[in-house]
Protein backbone atom coordinates (compact mmCIF):
# COMPACT_ATOMS: atom_id res chain seq x y z
CA UNK A 1 0.00 0.00 0.00
CA UNK A 2 1.30 3.43 -0.93
CA UNK A 3 2.07 5.74 1.97
CA UNK A 4 -0.31 8.62 2.54
CA UNK A 5 0.32 11.51 0.16
CA UNK A 6 2.53 9.53 -2.24
CA UNK A 7 0.14 9.83 -5.21
CA UNK A 8 0.02 13.63 -4.91
CA UNK A 9 3.79 13.74 -4.46
CA UNK A 10 4.23 11.65 -7.63
CA UNK A 11 2.19 14.18 -9.64
CA UNK A 12 4.33 17.01 -8.19
CA UNK A 13 7.49 15.15 -9.21
CA UNK A 14 6.15 14.73 -12.76
CA UNK A 15 5.66 18.53 -12.92
CA UNK A 16 9.02 19.21 -11.29
CA UNK A 17 11.01 17.15 -13.79
CA UNK A 18 9.13 18.64 -16.74
CA UNK A 19 9.91 22.15 -15.53
CA UNK A 20 13.54 21.19 -14.89
CA UNK A 21 13.81 20.10 -18.51
CA UNK A 22 12.03 23.17 -19.88
CA UNK A 23 8.73 21.48 -20.61
CA UNK A 24 5.15 22.32 -19.74
CA UNK A 25 3.08 20.13 -17.40
CA UNK A 26 1.21 18.68 -20.37
CA UNK A 27 4.27 17.95 -22.55
CA UNK A 28 5.71 14.47 -23.02
CA UNK A 29 8.86 13.76 -21.02
CA UNK A 30 10.86 11.05 -22.79
CA UNK A 31 12.54 8.65 -20.38
CA UNK A 32 15.85 9.07 -22.18
CA UNK A 33 15.83 12.84 -21.45
CA UNK A 34 15.00 12.22 -17.81
CA UNK A 35 17.73 9.58 -17.54
CA UNK A 36 20.27 12.03 -18.98
CA UNK A 37 19.17 14.70 -16.48
CA UNK A 38 19.52 12.21 -13.62
CA UNK A 39 22.90 11.07 -15.02
CA UNK A 40 21.66 7.49 -15.30
CA UNK A 41 23.16 5.60 -18.22
CA UNK A 42 20.83 3.44 -20.30
CA UNK A 43 22.22 0.16 -21.60
CA UNK A 44 21.03 -2.82 -23.56
CA UNK A 45 22.70 -6.18 -22.88
CA UNK A 46 24.83 -5.67 -26.02
CA UNK A 47 26.31 -2.52 -24.42
CA UNK A 48 27.76 -4.41 -21.46
CA UNK A 49 31.49 -4.89 -22.04
CA UNK A 50 32.62 -8.50 -21.96
CA UNK A 51 29.15 -9.99 -21.60
CA UNK A 52 29.19 -13.72 -22.27
CA UNK A 53 27.64 -14.66 -25.65
CA UNK A 54 25.51 -17.38 -24.06
CA UNK A 55 24.17 -14.93 -21.49
CA UNK A 56 23.48 -12.41 -24.25
CA UNK A 57 21.58 -15.12 -26.15
CA UNK A 58 19.59 -15.93 -22.98
CA UNK A 59 18.67 -12.27 -22.51
CA UNK A 60 17.79 -11.36 -26.10
CA UNK A 61 16.44 -14.55 -27.62
CA UNK A 62 15.43 -17.17 -25.09
CA UNK A 63 14.21 -14.89 -22.33
CA UNK A 64 13.27 -11.83 -24.37
CA UNK A 65 9.75 -11.81 -22.93
CA UNK A 66 10.88 -12.81 -19.45
CA UNK A 67 12.45 -9.51 -18.45
CA UNK A 68 11.98 -5.82 -19.05
CA UNK A 69 14.58 -3.71 -17.28
CA UNK A 70 16.72 -3.52 -14.17
CA UNK A 71 18.44 -0.64 -12.43
CA UNK A 72 21.73 -1.09 -10.65
CA UNK A 73 24.52 0.84 -9.07
CA UNK A 74 28.23 0.46 -9.71
CA UNK A 75 30.80 2.67 -8.02
CA UNK A 76 28.20 5.29 -7.04
CA UNK A 77 26.85 5.52 -10.60
CA UNK A 78 23.42 4.27 -11.63
CA UNK A 79 22.67 2.34 -14.81
CA UNK A 80 19.55 0.81 -16.33
CA UNK A 81 19.73 -2.30 -18.49
CA UNK A 82 16.61 -2.52 -20.64
CA UNK A 83 15.22 -5.04 -23.08
CA UNK A 84 15.60 -3.72 -26.66
CA UNK A 85 13.33 -6.45 -28.06
CA UNK A 86 10.22 -4.89 -26.53
CA UNK A 87 8.06 -2.26 -28.27
CA UNK A 88 9.00 1.39 -27.79
CA UNK A 89 5.85 1.80 -25.65
CA UNK A 90 6.95 -0.99 -23.33
CA UNK A 91 10.53 0.29 -23.19
CA UNK A 92 9.33 3.77 -22.23
CA UNK A 93 7.16 2.39 -19.44
CA UNK A 94 9.95 0.11 -18.20
CA UNK A 95 12.50 2.93 -18.21
CA UNK A 96 10.15 5.25 -16.31
CA UNK A 97 9.58 2.52 -13.72
CA UNK A 98 13.31 2.06 -13.20
CA UNK A 99 13.94 5.82 -13.13
CA UNK A 100 11.26 6.05 -10.45
CA UNK A 101 13.32 3.65 -8.30
CA UNK A 102 16.25 6.07 -8.57
CA UNK A 103 14.13 9.16 -7.86
CA UNK A 104 12.65 7.46 -4.78
CA UNK A 105 16.18 6.47 -3.69
CA UNK A 106 15.24 2.81 -3.42
CA UNK A 107 17.83 0.18 -2.63
CA UNK A 108 19.52 -0.86 -5.89
CA UNK A 109 21.30 -4.05 -6.94
CA UNK A 110 24.87 -4.31 -8.13
CA UNK A 111 25.60 -5.10 -11.79
CA UNK A 112 26.08 -8.86 -11.45
CA UNK A 113 22.83 -9.26 -9.55
CA UNK A 114 20.96 -7.04 -12.03
CA UNK A 115 22.10 -9.09 -15.04
CA UNK A 116 21.32 -12.40 -13.38
CA UNK A 117 17.98 -11.01 -12.24
CA UNK A 118 17.04 -10.50 -15.90
CA UNK A 119 17.76 -14.15 -16.70
CA UNK A 120 16.64 -15.80 -13.47
CA UNK A 121 14.68 -13.59 -11.07
CA UNK A 122 16.82 -13.57 -7.93
CA UNK A 123 16.11 -10.29 -6.22
CA UNK A 124 13.54 -10.28 -3.51
CA UNK A 125 11.57 -7.22 -4.43
CA UNK A 126 10.31 -4.98 -1.71
CA UNK A 127 6.62 -4.76 -2.46
CA UNK A 128 6.25 -1.19 -1.22
CA UNK A 129 9.17 -0.02 -3.38
CA UNK A 130 7.77 -1.74 -6.47
CA UNK A 131 4.38 -0.16 -5.84
CA UNK A 132 5.97 3.29 -5.47
CA UNK A 133 8.04 2.84 -8.65
CA UNK A 134 4.99 1.62 -10.55
CA UNK A 135 2.90 4.60 -9.52
CA UNK A 136 5.61 7.23 -9.96
CA UNK A 137 6.78 5.74 -13.29
CA UNK A 138 3.23 5.94 -14.67
CA UNK A 139 2.86 9.54 -13.39
CA UNK A 140 6.16 10.55 -14.97
CA UNK A 141 5.03 9.12 -18.29
CA UNK A 142 1.38 10.27 -18.18
CA UNK A 143 0.72 12.85 -15.46
CA UNK A 144 -2.82 13.86 -14.61
CA UNK A 145 -2.29 17.45 -15.82
CA UNK A 146 -1.20 16.21 -19.24
CA UNK A 147 -4.18 13.89 -19.49
CA UNK A 148 -6.59 16.66 -18.50
CA UNK A 149 -5.07 18.96 -21.11
CA UNK A 150 -5.00 16.48 -24.00
CA UNK A 151 -7.98 14.22 -23.23
CA UNK A 152 -10.44 16.79 -21.92
CA UNK A 153 -9.50 20.15 -23.41
CA UNK A 154 -7.78 19.12 -26.68
CA UNK A 155 -10.28 16.23 -27.05
CA UNK A 156 -7.55 13.80 -28.14
CA UNK A 157 -8.44 10.13 -28.17
CA UNK A 158 -6.44 7.44 -26.39
CA UNK A 159 -4.58 6.40 -29.56
CA UNK A 160 -3.34 9.93 -30.20
CA UNK A 161 -2.29 10.33 -26.58
CA UNK A 162 -0.59 6.94 -26.80
CA UNK A 163 1.49 8.05 -29.77
CA UNK A 164 2.27 11.49 -28.31
CA UNK A 165 3.52 10.08 -25.00
CA UNK A 166 5.03 6.84 -26.36
CA UNK A 167 2.71 4.88 -24.06
CA UNK A 168 0.63 1.81 -24.73
CA UNK A 169 -3.11 2.29 -25.21
CA UNK A 170 -3.59 0.13 -22.13
CA UNK A 171 -1.38 2.46 -20.06
CA UNK A 172 -3.24 5.54 -21.36
CA UNK A 173 -6.62 4.01 -20.50
CA UNK A 174 -5.33 2.96 -17.07
CA UNK A 175 -3.98 6.44 -16.28
CA UNK A 176 -7.14 8.19 -17.52
CA UNK A 177 -9.18 5.97 -15.22
CA UNK A 178 -6.96 5.80 -12.14
CA UNK A 179 -5.98 9.50 -12.09
CA UNK A 180 -9.59 10.66 -11.97
CA UNK A 181 -9.55 12.24 -15.43
CA UNK A 182 -12.73 10.41 -16.51
CA UNK A 183 -14.50 11.73 -13.41
CA UNK A 184 -13.21 15.27 -14.07
CA UNK A 185 -14.41 15.08 -17.69
CA UNK A 186 -17.90 14.03 -16.56
CA UNK A 187 -17.99 16.75 -13.93
CA UNK A 188 -17.04 19.36 -16.51
CA UNK A 189 -19.63 17.99 -18.93
CA UNK A 190 -17.07 17.61 -21.70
Amino acid sequence: MLKRGFKAEAEKLASYYRKLLGRKDYDPLPARFLAAELKIKLLTPQDIPGIDKELLHQLLVVGKDAWSAAIYRKEEKEFIIYNPTHSSFRQESDLMHELAHAICKHELNDLATAILDCVIPLRKYKEDQEEEAGWLGACLQLPQKALIHHYIFKKMNEDNISNLFNASAKMVDYRISISGVKFIKKRLGK
